[in-house]
Order: structure tokens, then C-alpha cells, then sequence
């Protein structure tokens, strides 16, 4: 059986339940409720999660157009340069060179721009250049259409035809020299020497005659 407690009695009331729930709220301050993600939200109220993917814009990809005229790096012929260096040994024949330096040992037919030999160079054979610079040893046959220069270091032996010849002081230069005017006179002798032989006992009147050097000899060529 249900005992009412002492000092209570029945005639008073029952606490409300409204009076509870206030004292209650009093109790407790105010919370303020959490934010919720939209896509969490969405999933509470459909109860299926939406996801909504993100895209990233992409740039096209930018191609340059490369121009069809030449350059000039490609239009200019690169040159042909050869280096022989110190130790080596080369034997044959060395064609279309533009420049052509040797420190080593060569012995070849040469076909160059500009033949440099340097100190320790030792070259034997045939060479027929536009320039030459002798620093070290020469043997054979050199034909230098322009400059031959010869420094104070440098030997060269043999049959030698130039345009100009440079010597320096302490340079040595024997055999066959002779400048190329003398080498294009007697070319003209010979052509005149194989006229007469050929059994035309006078030269025709268009010939044209030279006096050749200091010798009196008349030499004349044919046309």
C-alpha cells in the first residue's frame, strides 16, 4: 500500500509536469545543435547518402605551330673540320676538309682549306691546300695556293709550289720551290712545246703570246 510521506498532505497537489520540465530547462542552458552536412542532412531525410562529384575543368592542350621556313642555323653548311691529335697515326687519303689541324702522325694524300701542323705533327705525302701553317715536319709534295707560312719550328722537304711564302726566323725550307706564277709559265711552255710537235708547223694567228721572265725564251698558248 502506497504511504504518503510526512509533512505532505493530501490536499497538496502534485508538482505539474510543465513546473518539472522548467526547472529542468533552467537546469540545463540552452545548447545550440551542431551543423549538419548537406549531404549528411540529405541522407537522414531520403535515408540514401547523395554524393555529388566534383569536376575539375581541364585545359585544352596548346600546340605551336612551327614554321616551315628555314632557319639560318640550318640554311649555313657546317663545317667540315679534322683533328688529328698528338700520338695518332693516319695513313690514306683526307678529301673535302675545310680545316684540318694535325699534331700526330699522317701520311696521306691531302685535299684541304687550311692544313695547320703543329709542333709534334709529322706529315709525309701529298698535300694540295688553300693555306698552310708549318709548325712541325713536312716531306713530300705541297701545294699551297695562297699563303704557306713557315714559323721558326717548322721543317718542310720537298717539292713546293705557294702563292706566298712566309718565312719566320729559325724555319727550314729546301727541295723544289718555286711560286705558283713560275709553275703557270711553265705550263704555258709545254702547251706551246706540244703545238709544234703535233704537225702545226705555225702557230694559228689567235694565239696569244707572252714573253717568258728575264730569259728571252717567247712561249705562246693555245686557244
Amino acid at each position: 500500500m502506497f504511504k504518503r510521506p510526512k509533512g505532505v498532505s493530501e490536499s497538496d497537489p502534485a508538482p505539474a509536469p510543465e513546473a518539472s520540465g522548467a526547472r529542468a530547462a533552467e537546469a540545463n542552458p540552452t545548447q545550440t545543435p551542431p551543423d549538419i552536412n548537406p549531404e549528411e542532412r540529405d541522407r537522414d531525410n531520403s535515408g540514401t547518402r547523395v554524393i555529388t562529384p566534383s569536376y575539375q575543368a581541364r585545359k585544352p592542350p596548346v600546340r605551336t605551330l612551327q614554321s616551315t621556313a628555314p632557319s639560318s642555323s640550318a640554311s649555313v653548311a657546317h663545317a667540315a673540320n679534322l683533328h688529328v691529335g698528338r700520338g695518332l697515326k693516319l695513313e690514306g687519303k683526307i678529301q673535302s676538309c675545310d680545316s684540318l689541324v694535325i699534331e700526330g702522325d699522317v701520311q696521306a694524300t691531302i685535299e684541304s682549306g687550311t692544313l695547320t701542323i703543329s709542333e709534334t705533327g709529322d706529315v709525309r705525302g701529298e698535300a694540295t691546300v688553300d693555306e698552310a701553317e708549318v709548325n712541325g715536319k713536312f716531306d713530300g709534295t705541297l701545294t699551297v695556293k695562297k699563303c704557306l707560312t713557315i714559323n721558326s719550328s717548322g721543317r718542310v722537304t720537298g717539292t713546293v709550289r705557294y702563292g706566298e711564302l712566309k718565312v719566320e726566323q729559325g724555319g727550314q725550307v729546301s727541295g723544289e720551290i718555286r711560286a705558283a706564277e713560275d709553275t703557270k709559265s711553265d705550263d704555258r711552255q709545254e702547251t706551246a712545246r706540244i703545238g709544234s710537235k703535233s704537225g702545226n708547223g705555225d702557230i694559228k694567228s689567235d694565239a696569244t703570246r707572252s714573253d717568258s721572265n728575264e730569259n728571252g725564251t717567247r712561249t705562246a698558248s693555245m686557244i
